[in-house]
């Protein structure tokens, strides 16, 4: 009991849980705004924004979420470069999951020899969901690694792309 109303209590000083039936304050980036002036950024602008030093993690991953619905090769490069990012790597292997065309499976193969743990399971897991025969060599030799989490994400990839025997 003494553990929940810890989280509470840090919860409300965080501004994430408002006491009283107030709203909490919506996120926002100093310079991009809100998460509706985010999305509503064209594509260009999105790109850039993830290449500003300036934006904040929760803008470069509100561009992310956007850029899985409208990003094109042009997003790759830069949503590419968030792959190793401790916060923002889910929101970029997101939005390269969904950009169409071979440079978005040929950046997360390209990633896999810089990443390790999570992110690198991760980065499995995407190149899974891609579902791209042309990233069956770079997960084979991933199935002998020596941290079963990867040898299993590289097994369960490996299956989701290659047709049953």
């Amino acid at each position: 009991m003494r553990a929940i109303s810890l989280v509470v209590t840090l919860l409300l000083g965080a501004g994430l849980l408002c006491a009283q039936g107030q709203k909490a304050q919506a996120m926002t980036d100093a310079k991009y705004g809100s998460a509706d002036a985010i999305r509503a950024l064209p594509l260009a602008k999105l790109n850039a924004l993830l290449a500003d030093p300036d934006a904040s993690p929760y803008a470069k991953a509100k561009a992310c979420q956007r850029l899985a619905v409208t990003g094109d090769r042009t997003s790759v490069a830069g949503v590419a470069v968030l792959l190793g990012d401790e916060h923002l790597s889910v929101y970029a292997r997101t939005a390269l999951e969904q950009i169409p065309g071979e440079a978005a499976a040929d950046a997360l193969v390209a990633a896999l020899p810089r990443l390790h743990g999570a992110r690198l399971v991760g980065a499995i897991n995407s190149l899974g969901v891609r579902r791209d025969a042309r990233a069956v060599d770079a997960l084979s030799k991933l199935v002998a690694s020596t941290d079963a989490a990867v040898s299993q994400a590289a097994s369960a990839a490996l299956a989701r792309i290659r047709p049953p025997l």
